[in-house]
């Protein structure tokens, strides 16, 4: 499907533009010109205008997306994450997960990287809103099976293909690490290290990791050193210097806000990077960690994942285009348009593939779950 886009500013592309067409075929970004390009002129679907500003779509790469309902009372301690868990069913994990996914995608992001019990249940809810899984297999986790290497041969076998591996391998001991990093190696993807476990005594042969935990990780000389990669949850994390020369990616983790631009402005105003690598670190940098290079950059034939706003009003309105990355940071609120592969997922603000009624019915089943396991027990006597 042939789609055109209008903007008065694209983000994302190797140097800021202003006033341009974008061309979309097969999924991938075929023409950026300043003139409508001749080829577009029957697009089956035409967006964007004047006040549009137009950039990659927006990466994650570490969320509990199924417990995205549950995440203010987890991180103010009022509940348990792992008694939590252990009470939902394969049912309560999907609709759970179709409102994180719900969420992200009305915040711009396109790619989810995600953990959790029943990832396949997962990987079903963030698909049905039309954004793109990548599942991190819980290697001596506490969310993880026992048996974790038949649960990621299952899984590769079912979400990956030859030109997208949508399966990696989340690391919380030192106990498999020689067998994780071995399989890592062997299907060439990258290893989530939990932030609590250090590089400094992990063993085998690890040579494509993310270590979670921002600049609060204690092995940061040893991933400079190696060249590995670092994910970072700022709103959770304490740095004392930039985080830039590290190129981090953003990890939602369970933050309370769970929304992406909130984690980079909070990166920006601690000085933790600038607002030119916050756009990169939740677009460009976060996709090549994972290996996904064909796309987190507007240029001619990358996959066309891209993220549309309109500024036409307060809050968001004027777009100041002498500071376009704190614009897009602190100034946009939802997206008009998501794209992924070249196919709309928002238009005009609405989801295109689910409704209010799969949301409805996963507030539903949180009220029975509020009944039974979170009320306090002198309230569970009466029933």
């Amino acid at each position: 499907m042939k789609v055109l886009i209008k903007t008065d500013l694209v983000l994302g592309a190797p140097k800021t533009l202003r006033d341009v067409y974008i061309g979309i075929d097969e999924g991938q970004i075929k023409v950026i010109s300043k003139e409508k390009p001749e080829d577009y002129d029957y697009a089956e679907y035409v967006i964007g205008g004047k006040n549009r500003v137009v950039a990659p779509g927006f990466v994650t790469t570490h969320s509990f997306l199924y417990l995205y309902p549950f995440r203010y009372r987890v991180f103010s301690g009022k509940a348990n994450a792992f008694q939590l868990m252990s009470t939902l069913t394969p049912n309560d994990i999907y609709y759970f997960s179709l409102m994180g996914a719900y969420h992200l995608l009305k915040t711009g992001v396109t790619t989810v990287v995600t953990s959790g019990p029943n990832l396949d249940m997962i990987a079903r809810a963030i698909s049905e809103v039309g954004l793109r899984p990548v599942l991190a297999v819980g290697v001596d986790c506490p969310d993880s099976k026992e048996d974790w290497e038949r649960e990621f041969t299952t899984l590769y076998n079912r979400w990956s293909s030859k030109n997208e591996n949508r399966v990696i391998l989340r690391l919380c001991s030192n106990e498999y690490s020689k067998e994780v990093f071995e399989l890592s190696q062997q299907y060439d993807f990258p290893v989530l290290l939990e932030r609590f476990v250090s590089l400094e005594n992990i063993s085998g042969n690890p040579i494509n990791v993310i270590g979670l935990g921002g600049g609060a990780r204690k092995d940061l000389d040893i991933i400079k050193q190696k060249g590995f990669h670092l994910a970072s949850t700022p709103s959770y994390e304490v740095s004392q210097f930039p985080l830039s020369q590290y190129k981090p990616s953003i990890s939602l983790d369970l933050s309370p806000t769970f929304d992406i631009r909130h984690e980079v402005s909070t990166s920006i105003t601690r000085l933790i990077l600038t607002p030119e690598e916050a756009l990169n670190a939740m677009t460009i940098w976060g996709l090549l960690q994972l290996k996904y290079n064909d796309r987190g950059v507007l240029e001619n034939g990358k996959v066309a994942d891209l993220v549309i706003f309109e500024v036409k009003e307060p809050p968001t309105f004027p777009l100041d285009y002498e500071s376009p990355y704190e614009s897009i940071v602190f100034n946009l609120s939802t997206p008009e348009t998501v794209l992924v592969s070249g196919e709309a997922i928002l238009d005009g603000g609405v989801p295109l593939n689910i409704g209010i009624k799969h949301i409805e019915k996963a507030i539903e089943r949180l009220e029975d779950i509020d009944k039974k396991v979170t009320r306090p027990a002198r309230y569970m006597e009466k029933d």
